[in-house]
């Protein structure tokens, strides 16, 4: 099963951004709904997305995520404190490109790959319109209790507040456009 162990913390933008480099991605996340495991195959909307390797479980959350020219497929279990179950396949592009993403829960960021110095990967996630002006870092970790060094540019921990999940914040984005 795999695992992932992650802290979410908000970021004031307006000032200095020592994260910005050029290690960066450009990606496009949408969430599926009705997704469908058969005769070991993970299938959405008449599409086979991925070959089940193994037993998943606890999968609550569908999420297709377009890493610049990489299209991935996560199915992530719910969270308790900063874990929750995590599985991720590679999708061919050709199916990427076919699928009918449109009028569901979506977002676009970019993502800057920063260092620290305790030598830990920090992601932060700059969002694109119309979350524009958010900015979230996030830092994967071995396990909950790992002591990490916080930039000083970090602000509020968000990691426990499940309003500002990535899929939360495009089920708002969503939501806005029906009204």
């Amino acid at each position: 099963m795999g695992v992932e162990i992650e802290r979410r913390f908000l970021v004031d933008g307006r000032g200095l951004k020592p994260w910005r480099g050029k290690n960066k991605s450009q990606i496009f996340q949408t969430y599926l709904d009705n997704v469908k495991h058969i005769d070991g195959e993970i299938r959405w909307n008449g599409f086979v997305l991925a070959k089940e390797p193994g037993k998943i479980s606890d999968v609550t959350i569908w999420r297709i995520r377009l890493i610049d020219e990489v299209a991935i497929l996560t199915g992530k279990g719910n969270r308790v404190g900063a874990t929750a179950s995590e599985f991720e396949w590679e999708i061919p592009i050709d199916i990427y490109n076919a699928l009918p993403l449109s009028g569901l829960p979506s977002l676009a960021k970019t993502r800057f790959y920063w260092k620290s110095n305790d030598n830990i990967l920090w992601e932060i996630d700059e969002f694109e319109d119309p979350l524009s002006g958010i900015v979230i870092a996030e830092v994967e970790l071995r396990s909950e209790d790992q002591l990490i060094a916080i930039p000083e540019w970090v602000g509020l921990e968000v990691t426990y507040l499940r309003g500002w999940s990535n899929a939360s914040l495009s089920n708002m984005i969503r939501d806005a456009k029906l009204n």
